[in-house]
Parts: structure tokens; C-alpha cells; sequence
């Protein structure tokens, strides 16, 4: 595997892609860890710019498309680069996917995750991973949300990153532009106005909704076209469930 030498200058590019600034400025992320790198390669919906390796890394298992360019940097070097405080020695360095159209988005059929100000890059992550495994028809990103392309969140979803469309923006626009093409929404509500999960009938056209991990969805999101739903559990000894876990149980109990 022939690995060219990295330079002090494409050092300091790659580590300011650890910003969400640069992230948006170059249009490029980056995505860590070898399982994570392999599963994106095997993926192939991505376009891999190049691969970062430690020097000291045993890259033995790793395959690597010989058309991707693979640099080599030293071990501190690649821990200016990494987001991780024990590194697995791989990065790609990856293109951010264009952004799906709503009128793209509205034209399917299936279940579309959409999301309210989940902040934390962990949730984030399963929460996408989750929904490439039951195959959603997209996501939304509500004002809000930490950066879908944040090192932490690349991290978490294992690899998933880009098998999913996805578009980013106001909620309550591309609510009325989807419920006008006949998409019903559904939100993920703990409260007693909720009716239990198990017995909704969601359609061939279903969004669901999950919100911010401490305050829920923004209550400027429910009108009476939309159903609140809840997901029984022992409520006396738990507040709540954790938001990625029950965006799962809730795709679980869709179509």
C-alpha cells in the first residue's frame, strides 16, 4: 500500500475540519476510526478525498481502494488531526454530500426522521446509524441540531454516514411542504395528550418526530393535523427514555 508523506501545510488543513466552520467552508469531513473508514469505502456513497494513517498503525487488515491517495503522518502528527483521545490510527477525509431537495423528499413514500434540536453528537450518530438500518426514506436536521458531520457524530453512526438523504432547515416550512403532499407527521410525545405508539396506522407517507434531549419537541411543531404518540415504559422509576433509543423502538413500530 503506497503511502505518500503529508505536509505541514495539509496538516494544518485537515486539522481545522475538526471546526464546524471550515467544515461548511471546504465542503469536507472527516470520518475516524477503521471501522467506521471501511464500512464509508464499502458504502461507496461517498467521495473519499484520501486516508490519513499513523505510521505506527498495523494496517495489515485495512483494505484501501487504490485509487484513494493515503498519507502518512506521524503519530503526533495524526493526533492534531484526530478527534479522539485514543486514536485508531485512520481518517478519510471525506466530500459533505449534497443536500436532498424537499420536492425530492415529498415525492417518496416510507417514514422520514425528523429532528428537533438534538444536540448531543453521540445521540446524533445512532440516531442516523438507526435509521439507515430500517432504511428511512430521509432525515431532517431542525434548527438546532449539532452539525450531522461533527467528528463525534461521524464516529457514531459506524460508518452510515451518507447512505441516508437528508436536507437541513425550518421545521414548520418543510412540514407544510410535506403534509401539502400528503405526508402525515408523528411526534414522539410523552405527555397524556400522546396515544400509545403501538396503536397508530401510520401510512405509506409517515414522519416522525423526535426533539431535544432535556426539553422535547418545540410545542410550535404540534397543530391538531399532527398525532403525538408515546412509548409506554415504567415512568415511576425512569423521567424518560433516551432520544436515539426511542427513535428506534419508534421505526421499530413503523413500516
Amino acid at each position: 500500500m503506497k503511502q505518500n508523506p503529508a505536509s505541514n501545510n495539509q496538516i494544518k488543513e485537515w486539522k481545522k475540519l475538526l471546526r464546524g466552520k471550515y467544515r461548511k467552508q471546504e465542503g469536507l469531513f472527516l470520518a475516524e476510526g477503521i471501522r467506521c473508514v471501511e464500512q464509508i469505502v464499502d458504502n461507496n456513497n461517498l467521495v473519499v478525498r484520501e486516508l490519513l494513517v499513523d505510521n505506527q498503525a498495523d494496517l495489515t487488515p485495512f483494505h484501501v481502494p487504490k485509487q484513494i491517495p493515503l498519507y502518512e503522518l506521524t503519530s503526533d502528527q495524526f493526533l492534531t488531526v484526530s478527534d479522539t483521545e485514543t486514536p485508531q490510527g485512520v481518517i478519510a477525509v471525506c466530500e459533505i454530500p449534497q443536500e436532498a431537495e424537499i420536492d425530492e423528499l415529498s415525492k417518496k413514500e416510507g417514514v422520514i426522521v425528523v429532528l428537533d434540536a438534538i444536540q448531543d453528537p453521540g445521540n446524533l450518530g445512532t440516531i442516523i446509524r438507526t435509521a439507515a438500518w430500517f432504511g428511512v426514506s430521509g432525515i431532517i436536521f431542525g434548527e438546532g441540531c449539532v452539525d450531522p458531520f461533527h467528528p463525534k457524530v461521524v464516529r457514531s453512526t459506524a460508518g452510515a454516514t451518507g447512505t441516508v438523504p437528508f436536507l437541513r432547515g425550518n421545521l414548520e416550512t418543510i412540514f407544510s411542504d410535506l403534509e401539502s403532499e400528503g405526508w402525515q407527521v408523528y411526534l414522539l410525545d410523552g405527555s397524556d395528550r400522546a396515544v400509545d405508539i403501538r396503536m397508530a396506522k401510520p401510512g405509506n407517507k409517515s414522519i416522525l418526530v423526535a426533539g431535544n434531549e432535556a426539553n422535547g419537541i418545540n410545542p410550535n411543531l404540534f397543530s391538531t393535523n399532527r398525532s403525538p404518540v408515546r412509548i409506554g415504559g415504567n415512568s415511576a422509576t425512569v423521567e424518560s427514555l433516551n432520544v436515539a433509543v426511542a427513535l428506534g423502538i419508534g421505526l421499530f413500530n413503523f413500516p
